[in-house]
């Protein structure tokens, strides 16, 4: 907290939500004085903002919507960057939807793997499913994706249809939200479930 409170310089992915943020943090100075860029998909500027500000010896942070930055989060290019420049990069210590959907659905956390967006495309995405459902089986792999919310329950029946009814499917649904629920289930058991997940971020584990 320490540390958010004392940076003037930061590269968001949205600003309206960052700034709200950072008032929730009790930042310390009026938050107009911050300055703030944020991430333009298939735009460099946010990365030209941050080597300037860094090459002037400032601290800059990087904030994303949910999750940790440049997991599965915008912002990777802009840490990147800083390598390449010899910048010191320091994390900070914060929650990650992927690992703690995995923490929390008894799957195996010694033997993972995350895929980011399954093919959109209906014989893609079946296909993609059985290879992630036999790599899970013959390496005792879990296999994690995740999925547009208003697509959260065209993926669950897909799942329902392709898999087979010993496999387990975890969908852990607004992880760290006020609408947090984490369902793991047999596909078996899952047959029996509706088609009701609510359009929010969620997280799809496939194993044993």
């Amino acid at each position: 907290m320490k540390i958010i409170q004392s940076l003037d310089y930061y590269i968001v992915e949205r600003l309206r939500t960052s700034r709200r943020y950072l008032r929730a943090c009790g930042y310390p100075r009026p938050i107009d004085t911050v300055e703030l860029v944020e991430i333009v998909e298939k735009d460099n500027s946010a990365e030209s903002t941050a080597l300037n500000w860094l090459e002037q010896g400032n601290n800059v942070g990087l904030m994303s919507e949910s999750g940790m930055p440049g997991v599965a989060d915008p912002g990777s290019k802009v840490v990147k960057m800083a390598h390449k420049a010899g910048i010191q990069v320091m994390p900070l210590v914060g929650p990650s939807s992927i690992f703690m959907a995995l923490a929390a659905s008894g799957l195996n956390g010694q033997n993972f793997q995350f895929h980011g967006y399954l093919p959109i495309k209906e014989n893609d995405l079946r296909k993609k499913l059985k290879q992630l459902e036999s790599e899970s089986i013959k390496y005792n792999k879990t296999q994690i994706f995740i999925e547009t919310p208003y697509r959260n329950n065209r993926m669950l029946s897909f799942c329902k249809n392709v898999l087979d009814k010993a496999s387990t499917l975890g969908v852990a649904l607004d992880i760290t939200g006020s609408n947090e629920k984490i369902i793991v289930k047999t596909l078996q058991d899952w047959k029996k479930y509706p088609n009701e997940l609510e359009k929010l971020p969620a997280i799809f584990m496939i194993g044993k």
